[in-house]
């Protein structure tokens, strides 16, 4: 009986042993360590796929067509690439969360051992802006000796990715990514591979965005792509979109040094106006076919602008967003007429937070605010109360307490600082500031989805006029037709737009917009 009343004492013992304790703690320590390890591996993770590495050894059909074979090679910068071989990557946030450029303590480096970088360019970025990942003027060849890329820290939202096409020349095969993420990795996925007329199709394509993007000809081909033309061209118009327009223009005199072109955000309607002018000041059409301004429109121009001739370029989703200290997420349409009519002017009669409604609306030269008018409220809103758009100091015995700003970044400024703000602004453009919250209308969220079935009213198409049409060959006919490129494409769908292309040049959205949308 005394030993087995004493075992217990014993095991006691044991388990105080010090170094028994120490093992036990050590062991917890691993386990948990693995298990951190793993999920902060996920908590921000970058994956990559090499889609395709294979030598160019097709000719175009053009080639096949225009003479002897031995006169067609490839060519970028004046110079013949040896051994060319095409490599597209695909380099996604594949992690729990989205990855800004602090976490990035190592950027992105792609190696090709035994193989020569010759070009390289951004494609079909999603959530992600091309200008951030490949800013313009940064498409110049490498060193003869580089078979590195590196790219700069750039910020990458959840489920957001780009691909990476690259020229090389050399026999090597390999492809080496690095980085380093704060809390995170860069992995590599394993390679898909598809049935052998896909990686036809496939290498086809890649050869056409080659051909558009990456500058790079087949045969002994001229200085410049076909598309460039020189002079000077003026943008002006839409605040909303001048952002993408910036973006659009860079990229092209990137590519063509001889254009300079610039991009003002005047509003929409002050933008149709100076295009107009050109006819107003005696201009003929034939004069102003080689015009240098091009208008920026947030919608179809109304039958007041007869001389202007519109091309759609995408679809544009805005948003009425409010102040996050409001506590409101969702409004109905008919909650939003009694606001800016003077009916509901605190917030907690529609759910939110006890404090009067502040309204920050954009002037009449806007776009944004025809669409909204149009739209949303069914009429035109009320007169300015305030200057300061935070109390009446215009016109005290107003029902509503309402101020006008200019542009869209002023707006948001303005609903970002007062706690008891709503406007309305682009989706995209709200994203950048902190205590902005696009909201609900009818319970559905600015999708292109809703839409197209009709649930969601808060939209456009953005659309570029010209005084007649330019002239061919001039820098306004060339920069129009460059906007639907693949290269603009994808900036338009970093940014949030829907390219009026994506569903066929007969895109229904841009259609019906042109038919219902005219008084904006």
């Amino acid at each position: 009986m005394r030993c087995l009343l004493r075992k217990p004492d014993h095991l006691m013992a044991d388990l105080a042993h010090p170094t028994l304790v120490v093992a036990i703690v050590a062991a917890i320590i691993a386990v948990l360590a693995i298990w951190i390890s793993t999920a902060l591996s996920r908590w921000r993770r970058v994956t990559w796929r090499d889609h395709i590495d294979t030598k160019i050894s097709a000719l175009p059909m053009e080639a096949r067509e225009s003479g002897p074979w031995a006169v067609w090679r490839v060519l970028t910068h004046h110079e013949e690439v040896a051994q060319p071989t095409l490599v597209l990557l695909r380099i996604r946030n594949s992690g729990l969360r989205s990855i800004s450029p602090a976490d990035v303590r190592q950027p992105l480096t792609f190696t090709f051992p035994g193989r020569v970088v010759k070009e390289f360019t951004v494609t079909d970025c999603r959530g992600v802006s091309r200008q951030e990942i490949q800013p313009p003027g940064d498409l110049s060849l490498p060193p003869p000796v580089e078979n590195m890329i590196s790219l700069p820290s750039f910020p990458l939202k959840r489920k957001a990715g780009f691909k990476l096409l690259v020229l090389l020349s050399g026999a090597g095969r390999e492809v080496i990514v690095k980085g380093r993420l704060r809390r995170g990795s860069v992995l590599h996925e394993s390679r898909i591979r598809g049935p052998v007329a896909q990686n036809i199709v496939f290498g086809s394509v890649l050869l056409l965005l080659v051909g558009i993007q990456a500058g790079i000809t087949f045969g002994q081909g001229s200085a410049l792509p076909s598309y460039c033309a020189s002079g000077k061209l003026a943008l002006e118009g839409s605040t909303a979109f001048t952002p993408t327009a910036q973006q659009v223009a860079s990229s092209y005199t990137s590519v063509c040094p001889g254009a300079a072109i610039s991009v003002n955000g005047i509003a929409t309607f002050n933008g149709l106006n100076a295009v107009a002018a050109q006819g107003n000041a005696g201009q003929s059409e034939a004069t102003a076919a080689g015009a240098t301004q091009v208008a920026m429109s947030d919608g179809p121009a109304p039958a007041d602008y007869p001389t202007l001739v519109g091309r759609p370029v995408a679809v544009i989703l805005f948003a009425v967003v409010v102040n996050k200290k409001t506590n409101v997420y969702n409004l109905t349409t008919a909650q939003l007429r009694d606001i800016f009519q003077g009916r509901i002017t605190n917030w907690k009669q529609v759910g939110g937070l006890d404090q009067p409604i502040s309204i920050v609306a954009r002037t009449t030269g806007s776009g944004t605010r025809a669409t909204f008018d149009q739209k949303i409220l069914g009429g035109q809103e009320p007169p300015i109360s305030s200057y300061n758009c935070t109390d009446k100091d215009a016109v005290p015995t107003s029902k509503v307490l309402r101020c006008e700003v200019s542009a869209t970044t002023t707006l948001l400024q303005d609903v970002n600082a007062i706690p008891s703000a709503i406007g309305y602004a682009q989706v995209s453009d709200a994203s950048s500031y902190p205590d902005v919250s696009p909201i609900k209308i009818n319970g559905w969220d600015s999708t292109i989805n809703a839409v197209e079935l009709n649930d969601y009213a808060f939209w456009t198409v953005e659309y570029l006029y010209t005084y007649g049409t330019p002239a061919t060959g001039s820098l306004a006919a060339d920069f129009l037709s460059y906007m639907n490129s693949i290269t603009s494409d994808d900036i338009l769908r970093s940014e949030d737009y829907t390219p009026c292309r994506d569903r066929g040049q007969s895109q229904p959205l841009c259609s019906r917009d042109l038919a219902g949308n005219g008084s904006s």
